[in-house]
C-alpha cells in the first residue's frame, strides 16, 4: 500500500462545506461520545480541538452565501444520509477529479470547465454505481436510463440530470465557493500535517492486510494497488475510488481508529449486545443478515433482492460492517459482502451469557 502524506485539499474543502450544509459540528461529535459514557483519549480530545479551531478559521474565510452552500454541498434526497455532503451536486461532479488537482487552481478550473458530458456522467455515475467499466466515459442515454431507474425522489433524478447538462455552470459555482477554503488550507499546511501525523504513524508499520483489518471494514482485493490519503474533515470515514483496473484510492479518516476503539471499549457485554440489537432492530438489516447465511452477495444482487437502491444497500452494509457482523471485499468495481462468522458467534455467546441459565 502506498501512503500519501498530504491530504487532498479539494476533498477537505468539499467535506468542510458538506458538514456546514448538514449543520454537523465537532461539538456534536463530542456530545455523542459523552452519551456513550466512555472517556476519550487525550489524543482524540486534542485532535477534535484542532478540527474545531480549523473549522472556525474556515468559517471566517468562506465567502459563499448559506443558500448557495446548501444548493451545491447539501445531500440530495434518496441517498444515505452523511455528514460530509458526499451525495451533493458538487461532490458528484468533483470527487472523481481529486487526484488531478496539483496545486494550480487555474489549471484545475480549466480542467473542470473543459470536461465533456460523457466524462461528467461517468464521474457522477461512479459515485453510486458499482458495476461501471473503468473507461472514464459513459453514453449519456445510458446515464439517463440509470438515473431514471434509481430508487430516489423525482427531484433528485431531475437534479442529477440537470447537473449532467449544466456541469460547467455548476462547476464554476462550486469552485467559487471552494477557492477561499482551499487557499486557506494551503496556507495552513502545518495544521493539516499535525492532524494527519498520528494517523499516518499508525498506518506506516502496518501491512496492507493489517490496515484493512484494523482501520477499515473493507478487505483488500487481490492484485490491487491501494494508495492511502489522510482525510481530516471526514475523520471517521473511509472513501474509495477506482482509478483504473487494479488501482484504488482510499481516503482514510484520521480518527477512525480512536473512534472505533471508543465504541468497542464500551464497558460491558450488555452494552455491546444492546448496540447489536439496535442495529438489527431495522428489519431490512435483519433480513439482509439472514440472506447472507452461507452465501456471498454483491451489491447489485442485494439491491435486486430487497428492491433498494445501491446506495441504500451500502448504507445498511456499512452499519453491519462497523458492527462487525459482515465482512466486505472489493473485486474490481464490485463490492461483495459475507457474514463474519466469528463475530456472529461472539455475539451469540454474549447474548447467551446475558440471558441463559446460570
Amino acid at each position: 500500500m502506498i501512503i500519501q502524506h498530504k491530504p487532498s485539499l479539494i476533498l477537505e474543502a468539499l467535506a468542510y462545506l458538506g458538514r456546514r450544509a448538514s449543520n454537523k459540528t465537532w461539538d456534536q461529535v463530542e456530545q455523542r461520545i459523552q452519551q456513550r459514557k466512555v472517556l476519550p483519549s487525550p489524543a482524540l480530545c486534542h485532535a477534535l480541538e484542532l478540527l474545531k479551531a480549523l473549522t472556525h478559521q474556515l468559517d471566517q474565510v468562506a465567502t459563499a452565501e448559506e443558500k448557495e452552500i446548501q444548493a451545491l454541498f447539501g445531500n440530495l434526497e434518496g441517498f444515505p444520509y452523511n455528514t460530509i455532503g458526499s451525495s451533493s451536486p458538487a461532490f458528484f461532479l468533483l470527487y472523481p477529479l481529486l487526484d488531478r488537482f496539483q496545486g494550480d487552481w487555474e489549471a484545475f478550473s480549466q480542467l473542470v470547465d473543459g470536461l465533456d458530458r460523457e466524462e461528467v456522467v461517468w464521474g457522477i455515475a461512479s459515485i453510486f454505481e458499482d458495476d461501471l467499466p473503468n473507461q472514464h466515459r459513459m453514453d449519456t442515454q445510458a446515464f439517463t436510463d440509470l438515473v431514471l431507474g434509481l430508487n430516489a425522489p423525482d427531484s433528485t433524478k431531475v437534479a442529477l440530470l440537470e447537473l449532467s447538462r449544466n456541469h460547467r455552470a455548476v462547476g464554476a459555482r462550486a469552485l467559487a465557493c471552494l477557492r477561499p477554503i482551499v487557499a486557506h488550507l494551503e496556507e495552513h499546511q502545518a495544521q493539516l500535517e499535525e492532524l494527519a501525523a498520528p494517523y499516518l504513524q499508525q498506518c506506516a508499520p502496518l501491512s496492507q492486510l493489517e490496515f484493512f483489518t484494523q482501520l477499515s471494514h473493507l478487505r483488500p482485493a487481490p492484485e490491487t494497488t491501494y494508495t492511502l490519503h489522510p482525510f481530516l474533515f471526514g475523520a471517521d470515514t473511509n472513501l474509495t475510488f477506482d482509478e483504473a483496473p487494479g488501482q484504488v484510492r482510499i481516503y482514510g479518516g484520521v480518527l477512525r481508529r480512536e473512534l472505533m476503539e471508543l465504541v468497542s471499549g464500551r464497558t460491558s457485554a450488555q452494552d455491546q449486545v444492546c448496540e447489536t440489537y439496535r442495529l438489527l432492530g431495522d428489519s431490512t438489516r435483519f433480513d439482509i443478515l439472514c440472506y447472507l447465511r452461507g452465501r456471498t452477495a454483491y451489491v447489485q444482487e442485494l439491491s435486486t433482492r430487497f428492491s433498494l437502491s445501491r446506495n441504500t444497500i451500502h448504507h445498511h452494509m456499512n452499519k453491519l460492517s462497523d458492527c462487525g457482523l459482515v465482512q466486505c471485499t472489493i473485486h474490481g468495481n464490485r463490492t461483495f459482502y459475507t457474514l463474519d462468522e466469528e463475530q456472529v458467534q461472539l455475539f451469540l455467546e454474549r447474548q447467551a451469557a446475558l440471558f441463559g441459565k446460570h
